[in-house]
């Protein structure tokens, strides 16, 4: 016991940083599974880094120096929370679909497709409700960290080998996803396959995919048009796949002045990741029409349709909530109110149970709909 306690205390004198002289800088660490080219690092360093770096020299503070720690070094997609949660580093960037387990509140938009591609709007209603909802920030308290903002994502589209333009086309074909979206596609009799990021392009280049459903952005970095000519605007919309956390004991060790500067950072974080992220998203579609894609999109009316086929995916996932004792059904009402008062005109409300002549959902048999991320 007092070893493992000597190691934490050296965890957090290593996170936290030193100053002991005016002039020296202090280092603060951030950690994530994701690869170091991914948006969401680039966003979180121009957005978050670099501007607690600025406000702490506008206000003769000294020099911040990050160290980072991406790509599995440290830790692994799942594993990041419990890195920061053992002093290993100070900041997170997690990846929510990764971390269910232990966050099981923290997915919530992916369980409430088909509203807005704004990822401002889907990113200010998430994080509203963390700061307001009781009980919606427990999970990373439970964890040893404090929740500080999220990173909002561009929408959801698909890049195929073939034409997808409707429900139909996706009957028995498998499509590659990274995130816990399966219930997305089954619902339709689609096959989602969940596979690490990597592996995306090589399963379709052996036939073993017809295709990827994900980010604009992500189909630009992991160079899918080399395989794939297919484009589908889908109306999925944007989502929260990262939240920002940080060591709890860590933060308070810092000085109020530097304290104050990373929450106020965090505060300010959230709409400009929004804007970098949507921006990021149609420069990467534009960079695929150079290349010559094929674009297609969802009408509206085949929209209402897959909506609407869908089984009450957000209610299912509010009721296990419920049921362990936290705010599921809440937050989900939550989420709606905030779509609404921001002027989305969502073609299924996500708080209701599924609409009168909805479609009986078809799913493929257990071990057909989704394979574990392969290693």
């Amino acid at each position: 016991m007092f070893g493992k306690r000597l190691i934490a205390g050296l965890g957090l004198a290593m996170i936290v940083g030193t100053h002991a002289h005016a002039g020296d800088a202090r280092h603060l660490s951030v950690a994530s599974g994701l690869p170091v080219n991914h948006v969401a690092l680039k966003i979180f360093r121009e957005q978050f880094q670099a501007e607690i770096e600025k406000r702490a020299a506008a206000r003769d503070l000294g020099q911040i120096v990050w160290d980072e720690t991406h790509a599995g070094t440290l830790s692994h997609f799942g594993g990041v929370l419990e890195a920061v949660e053992d002093d290993l580093a100070m900041f997170a960037v997690v990846s929510v679909n990764h971390e269910t387990t232990r966050l099981p509140l923290q997915d919530m938009t992916f369980h409430a497709p088909f509203t807005t591609e704004s990822c401002s709007v889907v990113g200010n209603a998430y994080h509203a409700i963390h700061q307001t909802l009781d009980g919606m920030t427990e999970p990373f308290a439970a964890a040893r960290q404090t929740y500080l903002a999220a990173i909002p994502s561009d929408g959801y589209n698909f890049i195929s080998t073939r034409k997808i333009r409707n429900a139909a086309d996706l009957r028995g074909i498998r499509i590659g996803v990274v995130d816990r979206i399966d219930g997305w596609l089954d619902g339709v009799e689609g096959i989602p396959v969940r596979l690490l990021p990597d592996l995306l392009a090589p399963r379709i280049e052996a036939d073993a995919l017809a295709g990827a459903l994900l980010p604009d952005t992500e189909m630009q970095r992991l160079a899918l048009k080399q395989l794939a000519d297919h484009y589908t605007r889908t109306g999925f919309g944007a989502q929260v796949p990262f939240v920002i956390t940080v060591n709890t004991r860590a933060l308070e060790a810092l000085p109020a002045a530097i304290r104050e500067i990373v929450l106020e950072t965090a505060e300010d974080f959230v709409p400009a990741a929004g804007n970098a992220y949507c921006a990021a998203g149609a420069q990467a579609l534009e960079t695929l029409k150079k290349q010559g894609i094929a674009t297609a999109k969802l009408l509206k009316s085949r929209r209402v349709q897959w909506a609407e086929s869908l089984a009450p995916l957000a209610q299912a996932w509010a009721q296990a909530n419920d049921q362990a004792g936290r705010p599921g059904s809440a937050a989900v009402a939550a989420y709606m109110e905030h779509l609404e008062a921001a002027k989305v005109k969502v073609i299924r409300d996500w708080s209701l149970p599924a609409p009168k002549g909805a479609l009986r959902k078809m799913s493929p048999p257990p071990n057909e709909v989704s394979q574990a991320p392969t290693k």
